[in-house]
């Protein structure tokens, strides 16, 4: 009897620990959720954040909205004229105007930035430091494919990978080798990893340069 006792007693004191770790356990890997949202009216763009704050941003006289796509602290409109980035954390719009010949093929928003891809230029905007960045592409260059995740992301030409960076600094270049042909990429938060046929490219969102391994 006291031996059924002791065991009784030990599974009513697990049952007991796992109604206090769970709750912890299901709290800790909660998704963070989108904090702002944009909307548009009477020729204004809203910037609506999860607090008290919100920005304005007039829209020019025959400017249409073209996207609208919010995620995390960021949010991104493409309109005909420009491209306008909205940080959360400060509350405010960034602009970064389109020249007339300028087409954008795609883009991508994650939580704290904006990489948009162009027949005439790369774009980064970063939502923490609530600045646009612009890298142009030399003449005969082509985009080939893009990777990007949280912090980072690299977007690839036929001649070179170009890295930006949510944290720090812009965009950050780094030739291909001639005749050296990319196998596979690897791409986290806040790293990006070229495995090449004769070496490895790693570009990481801390660091901002690239690294060269043979």
């Amino acid at each position: 009897m006291l031996i059924m006792s002791l065991r009784m007693r030990s599974v009513l004191i697990m049952v007991l620990l796992s109604l206090v770790v769970w709750p912890l356990h299901a709290w800790s890997q909660e998704v963070v959720t989108d904090q702002v949202s944009i909307t548009s009216a009477r020729g204004q763009l809203f910037g609506i954040t999860s607090g008290e704050g919100i920005a304005r941003q007039v829209l020019s006289s025959g400017e249409e909205v073209l996207v609208v796509e919010t995620k995390g602290v960021t949010g991104y409109v493409e309109t005909t004229k420009r491209l306008l980035g909205f940080s959360g954390r400060l509350q405010r719009w960034v602009e970064m105007n389109l020249s007339s010949s300028e087409q954008v093929v795609t883009w991508t928003v994650t939580p704290r930035m904006i990489i948009v891809q162009g027949r005439e230029s790369v774009y980064g905007f970063q939502s923490d430091l609530g600045r646009w960045k612009r890298d142009s592409w030399g003449a005969g260059e082509t985009l080939v494919k893009s990777v990007v995740d949280e912090n980072v992301g690299v977007v690839l030409t036929n001649r070179r990978a170009v890295g930006f960076s949510a944290l720090t600094g812009g965009f950050f270049s780094q030739d291909l080798p001639s005749g050296n042909a990319i196998q596979h990429i690897q791409v986290n938060d806040n790293v990006v990893i070229i495995h090449l046929s004769g070496l490895l490219l790693v570009f990481r969102s801390g660091l901002a340069i690239w690294a060269v391994l043979p």
